[in-house]
Order: C-alpha cells, then sequence, then structure tokens
C-alpha cells in the first residue's frame, strides 16, 4: 500500500492516563454518553477527520505507529476497547473506527487530533453517528480465553476474564469435554489482553502470560493446583503485537515457544530460555512469515500429535467471516504448507 500524505502530529500517546480514562469511559451507558454534548460528532465530520489524516483510507498501515482512517495508535486503541473490534485500528470497520474515536473524543476532546480534529469542526459537532447504533453497550461475558491443564489432574481447563467484572475465572476440565464449576483465580484483568497458556519455565505446569495496557507482558507462573504466583515482567513493547499464541515447542529444544503477530503482519517466533528471568525469560526473536495482518483466532498446540507445535487460524477480510487454516510445524522453528480445514469462521 503506498504511503498517504499525513499530518505530523496525531492521537496522544498518553498510555498511562489513558488507562484510567478507558477505564471511566467504559462504565458509562449509551444514555449518558449521549447526554455529553462534546462527546459525539457526526459520521460527516468523522470523514472529514479522516480525509485530513489519512486522505480517506480506513484501512491504511503505513508503518508510521498509527493505523486506520483516524490514524489511532495502538496504545489508545487498547485504552479505549478497541480490541473488542479488531486487534488494529485499520483492521477494523469505518464504523468501529469511528465508535472508538468518540470514546477518545469525549476522553480527550479533539485535541487527540490537534491538527484535523479542530480543522474538521469535531468539538462543535454533536450529532450522533450512529442513532440507530448509538454507543455499544459495555461488553459482556467471558473473553480472552486461553486452555492448558492449570490444575495438574491431566486435563484441559479453561481461563477467561469476565468483561463486566475483570475477574479471572478457571473452569476446569472434566477430561470428557466438559467443564466443571468455575473458580475465581484473580481480579483486576479487565485491562489486560492476549491471555496465553504456555509452560515459560519447563516446570511441566501451565503458565499464563498477559499484556497490560502499556505493553509490558507478563508472565504469571502456575502453582499446578489452579492457582497463579507472582507475576513477573517479562518484556516491554509488546502493546503494538497482536494474536499471541503458543503453539508449543516449535524447534524441537523440548521447550515451549511463543509467536505474536506484528502491525506490518509479520509473524515473530519468541523461544522460551526454559526460565522464568525478567526480560530473559524469551530468547531473541526471529520472523517466521509475513502477510499475517489478515489472520485472526490464532490458537496453538500439537494438533497432529507428531510431536511438533502446530498453530491453526483464521482468515479473514475486516468485519467477515473467514477460512480456518492448519499450519502444521517443520520441527526446526517455522511451519510446512497450510491446509484448509474450515469456512464461515
Amino acid at each position: 500500500m503506498s504511503a498517504k500524505p499525513r499530518t505530523k502530529r496525531r492521537v496522544n500517546k498518553k498510555t498511562t492516563a489513558l488507562a484510567t480514562t478507558a477505564l471511566t469511559v467504559a462504565g458509562l451507558g449509551a444514555a449518558l454518553l449521549a447526554t455529553i454534548p462534546a462527546n459525539a460528532a457526526s459520521v460527516g465530520t468523522w470523514d472529514k477527520v479522516a480525509h485530513c489524516e489519512s486522505t480517506d483510507d480506513w484501512q491504511i498501515n503505513t508503518g508510521n505507529g498509527y493505523y486506520g482512517g483516524l490514524q489511532i495508535s495502538p496504545q489508545t486503541w487498547n485504552a479505549f476497547g478497541g480490541r473488542e473490534y479488531a486487534a488494529y485500528p485499520h483492521q477494523a470497520t469505518k464504523q468501529q473506527q469511528i465508535l472508538i474515536g468518540e470514546k477518545i473524543l469525549a476522553g480527550q476532546g479533539q485535541g487527540a487530533w490537534p491538527n484535523c480534529g479542530p480543522a474538521a469542526g469535531l468539538g462543535s459537532d454533536h450529532a450522533d453517528p450512529y442513532p440507530a447504533t448509538s454507543t455499544p453497550p459495555a461488553p459482556v461475558g467471558m473473553v480472552h480465553l486461553t486452555a492448558a491443564d492449570f490444575t495438574g489432574d491431566g486435563k484441559k481447563d479453561l481461563v477467561g476474564v469476565e468483561s463486566a467484572s475483570g475477574k479471572l475465572w478457571l473452569y476446569p476440565g472434566n477430561g470428557n469435554g466438559t467443564l466443571g464449576n468455575r473458580v475465581q483465580i484473580g481480579s483486576g484483568w479487565g485491562t489486560m489482553r492476549n491471555l496465553t497458556a504456555i509452560d515459560v519455565n519447563k516446570d511441566n505446569k501451565a503458565d499464563l502470560l498477559a499484556v497490560d495496557p502499556s505493553g509490558a507482558l507478563f508472565a504469571y507462573p502456575g502453582n499446578g493446583n489452579g492457582t497463579l504466583g507472582a507475576r513477573t515482567q517479562i518484556g516491554s513493547g509488546w502493546g503494538s503485537m497482536a494474536e499471541l499464541a503458543s503453539p508449543g515447542d516449535l524447534n524441537s529444544d523440548g521447550k515451549d515457544d511463543l509467536v505474536a503477530v506484528d502491525p506490518a503482519g509479520n509473524l515473530w517466533k519468541y523461544p522460551s530460555t526454559g526460565s522464568l528471568t525478567g526480560t530473559n525469560t524469551l530468547g531473541a526473536r526471529n520472523q517466521i512469515g509475513s502477510g499475517w495482518d489478515t489472520m485472526h483466532q490464532l490458537v496453538g498446540a500439537d494438533f497432529n500429535g507428531d510431536g511438533k507445535g502446530d498453530l491453526d487460524a483464521v482468515q479473514a477480510p475486516t468485519g467477515s467471516t473467514g477460512t480456518f487454516y492448519f499450519y502444521p510445524g517443520n520441527g526446526s522453528g517455522g511451519f510446512a504448507d497450510r491446509a484448509q480445514i474450515g469456512t464461515g469462521w
């Protein structure tokens, strides 16, 4: 995709403040948001902002750190709930980008787009851009699901975050495809994302990885009885990475590895060192794929039983269902040719 003209300043990168603001905004219902005049602007006005910011290209990604028609940074996108729609702004639909833009406008005002916002009249147009849908309700249900044997009984369990409360729940597996009564194993997880089960310290106990709003990657060591130990930060700058997954052992060294996709669509492998040693827990990354910006819902395991880590992923355009693919691990750190295993995903 060719580069488009840009203004020099973009949505403010005030991650700490944004995370706090995001929690406040998320708690406001659609009706309350509608009563605050400065929190809304018509689609026509948002179109003017996009024309100024991205020359009307809602799916633009030039590698400048800002994405989509409104040129939103990943940190801002995450802080204001954009992950409900897509990993990055340019992967979301125009309507979804505008709905997150509304939240940013409510929290930061038109100054979030210092050049284009005032020029487009963003602060003086108080119309609801989508009267039929308005601002979406707060998320409900369980999100960020991941699976592994967290209880040490040889059966796969399910872990996820309850959107409404931010509580972390463990659903113990019964070993027959069903789940037992859930157990709360954490709180305050509402701002964490990309939960990934992996035995990062090679103690044969499932650990949990997650990324916080600042982009810090944390490891929560599993105790093998369904509980988690004190977390350790093992990385920073992960705010722009998406689709974290652990296929298992990719390079036949007996240690579980981690994969993730960057904004340019490159797939990276992060080898585990087998010990939980802060920022040295993961080895130097290496690129093992490209064109993964259209791939979503990455999930890893040894799916074909050959002792090598594999990946499954959905390839789908923005706002549509897509094709489900199986990527068999080749045992040397990468994947063999993919095979289609489903449609309508």
